[in-house]
This record gives structure tokens, sequence and C-alpha cells, in this order.
């Protein structure tokens, strides 16, 4: 009986344990609503200055503040967490400066993403702009400490969310023919926003902290009975 009652003991206490440690869940896809738009979107940072999201700033700290950037067509596509995506697949691209039009993709690395509590946390390391008239591709990639997302939950799969990040460039612009560095740019950089919705995996978690403490607190329990038991 002493036993049975320490082993229910340890398990509730691993369960008390488990429940104490937030589940993350896996962001499956994130449509992109709106790229750096500036004109009565429901994403706003400090990060912005003198106008719209996707702003533009020079070596020298000076903004090239377009009037907003958007999907050019108005559609949405999916970006797939844990999918390197070519031009065209999940973004029909943004016009700056009303002539030039860049395209996105990841196809140097996957994103991925969770949410977690209420916050999200995105990998977006491989995003790269493609300036594909001027064959110029200019990552843009959150530098360290410069993300910041907001979420608000639809149901218990979707949300919708905002990200906005600084990238500064830094011998990583290059040409796309010969992928030489382009290091004139270095010192410029650019201020993204990104919104929409994020759907998650069926509630798929990632295994955390308390999984492990509920099995260690269940050994526990056995361990200490056996320990207490007559030779």
């Amino acid at each position: 009986m002493k036993t049975t009652t320490s082993m229910l003991c340890g398990v509730a206490m691993g369960c008390c344990m488990a429940a104490s440690v937030a589940q993350a869940a896996f962001i499956q896809s994130m449509t992109i609503e709106e790229i750096g738009g500036a004109s009565g979107g429901l994403g706003t940072s400090g990060l912005a200055n003198g106008g719209g999201w996707g702003n533009w700033f020079t070596g020298d700290g000076t903004y090239m503040a377009p009037p907003a950037f958007f999907t050019s067509d108005g559609t949405d596509g999916a970006l797939v967490m844990g999918t390197p995506q070519a031009n065209g697949a999940f973004s029909s691209g943004f016009n700056w400066g009303g002539s030039n039009h860049f395209e996105f993709n990841t196809l140097k690395s996957a994103p991925s993403g969770t949410v977690t509590a209420g916050s999200m946390t995105l990998d977006l390391s491989g995003l790269v702009a493609e300036f594909t008239l001027g064959n110029t591709a200019f990552p843009s990639p959150p530098d360290p400490s410069t993300l910041v997302t907001s979420i608000s939950m639809i149901d218990a799969t979707h949300y919708f969310y905002t990200a906005d990040w600084t990238h500064v460039f830094n011998d990583d612009v290059n040409d796309l023919n010969t992928l030489a560095i382009l290091p004139g740019w270095n010192g410029s950089g650019l201020i993204m926003h990104f919104e929409g919705i994020a759907t998650l995996e069926d509630r798929a978690t990632v295994p955390e902290p308390g999984t492990a403490w509920l099995v260690g607190a269940v050994l526990l329990g056995m361990f200490g009975t056996h320990r207490r038991q007559p030779f």
C-alpha cells in the first residue's frame, strides 16, 4: 500500500511539474497578407521610422521610406515551415520606389516556428529578397535581438500574427549570377514587417522539460519505495 501511495505521489508531482511547463505548438504555415504596410495595417512597432514598413536605410542611417509595400497582386501565399521555397511560392513579391520589383524566397534555409504560452518564435534566417532585374540578392533575416512578434488567437489552430525586424547588410549582398559579394551595400539595411495568419499543426506539441520531470518523478518515487523495503 505504501509503495502504491508513494508511486501515485510521484506521478502526481510529475504531472504538476509537467503542467507548469508550457507546451510549444509547431507552426505549419503562415500567410503573408501584408508586407511592410503602413496603410491601416494592424501591425505596429517602434522600429518604424518616418513611414512604411520595408523601410530601407543607408549606411549613414538615412531612411528611405516608401509609402507601403504589399504583395503585388494582393494575394496570399503560404510560407511553409520546414520547406525551402522559391520566388513566387509564398509571396507575389513587392515593389519599392514604384519600379523596383523584389521577390522573396527561403532557398538558403527553410523557416520554422512555434507558439508557446502566447508567444511566437520564428526562424527566418534563410529569407532572401531578390531584385531580379538587377540580379542582386539581399538577405532579409532578422538580426539578433531585433525580431518583435505579436499574436492574437483566432481559434485553436489559427493566430493572427505580426513580425517586425531589422537586418543590416555586412558582406552578405551578392550577385545572383556570379555569387560574388557586393560590399558596397555594407552598413545599409532594411526594416521588415510581415503580418497574416499562422496555422498550427493540430496542436502537435514539442516535448518540453515537463515530460522529463514527469518520468524522473515517477522513477524517483519508485526508487524511494524500493529503498524503504525491508531486507
